[in-house]
């Protein structure tokens, strides 16, 4: 039996929950204007996504495995294969004061991060705040109604593809490609902290007939200050799926000016790798209660981080 080609594909896609015939999530921006969930800061723009790296929802995956470039589909979903049924034990209550210590003034509706947990304030009432954990969506059948806009085929397209998916927020990147080989260059803790991610996406790149090579880069006096949204997973077959915690984490990184050539070193500067972010967030899981107030920018779309006990 010939072993399935891996496809690269861009995707158009209008989430809408069945009981209320509401739209929740799309790429498009006339249909987000005309269903009231626009976004000024969002960029609408088909969705590029690798088939069988498990970006998407399973029954989205297998639709578009079967689908030709122009073809559009229409999949529904019960609760239960979407967004999982609700769980009465996701609806927590927690001490008011834990969000003004914090200078946080909750509000039903209010979208917080509590250990990397994403809930909704339902309501504050004698020092007590209700927070529902589950996903929005549960409990809820839905339907996509999505569209392959294109097969990326050219090779040069899948390694800048590549390159945006997995490596354009991270401060200090660079890319160059040239006859089917795309290198990256980026500072030595970065290849050495992400070293296993980085082998994953070498083995991904290789099933496009493309050669992935890392280079170190040479950080002289400059100072660079950027804010990166580590945002979309990393990750390859060969990964231990640790960053898949990475959705909706935000972290300013600053590279302290320095009149030293630095190669090979460990950087002495207040910059986290993506793995250390990781890390940190494996920490709070373990027992911290910090707050944050934010929003997980992900696609509906997406598969549903597991629920972790």
């Amino acid at each position: 039996m010939a072993e399935k080609k891996r496809k690269m594909v861009s995707v158009n896609f209008i989430g809408k929950e069945l009981l209320e015939n509401r739209v929740f999530d799309t790429t498009l921006e006339e249909e987000a204007k005309k269903a009231g969930i626009f976004e000024e800061k969002r960029k609408y723009a088909p969705l590029n996504v690798i088939l069988g790296e498990k970006e998407l929802l399973e029954q989205v995956e297998k639709e578009l495995e079967e689908m030709k470039e122009g073809e559009k589909r229409i999949t529904k979903m019960l609760a239960k294969n979407a967004f999982g049924e609700r769980d009465a034990r996701l609806v927590r209550v927690v001490p008011l004061q834990n969000f003004l210590e914090q200078k946080i003034n909750p509000f039903p509706g209010l979208v917080v991060r509590i250990a990397n947990a994403m809930g909704k304030v339902q309501s504050v009432s004698s020092g007590r705040v209700r927070i529902d954990f589950n996903n929005p969506l549960a409990g809820r059948d839905i339907e996509y109604h999505i569209e392959l806009v294109k097969e990326i085929k050219n090779k040069k397209e899948i390694a800048e593809k590549i390159y945006e998916k997995y490596y354009s927020r991270i401060p200090g990147t660079q890319k160059e490609y040239s006859e089917g080989k795309l290198t990256i260059t980026a500072t030595g803790d970065f290849l050495k902290n992400l070293e296993k991610v980085n082998e994953a996406i070498k083995g991904i790149a290789k099933d496009f007939d493309l050669e992935l090579e890392f280079k170190e880069i040479k950080v002289t006096g400059k100072e660079i200050k950027e804010t990166a949204s580590v945002e979309e997973h990393v990750h390859g077959p060969n990964c231990n799926h640790e960053h898949e915690e990475q959705a909706a984490v935000k972290q300013e990184k600053v590279l302290e000016k320095t009149d030293t050539e630095i190669t090979g070193k460990k950087l002495e500067t207040k910059e986290k790798s993506i793995n250390q972010i990781a890390k940190d967030i494996v920490k709070e899981k373990k027992g911290t209660a910090q707050f944050d107030v934010t929003r997980d920018s992900s696609t509906t779309i997406q598969r549903p981080k597991k629920k972790t006990k």
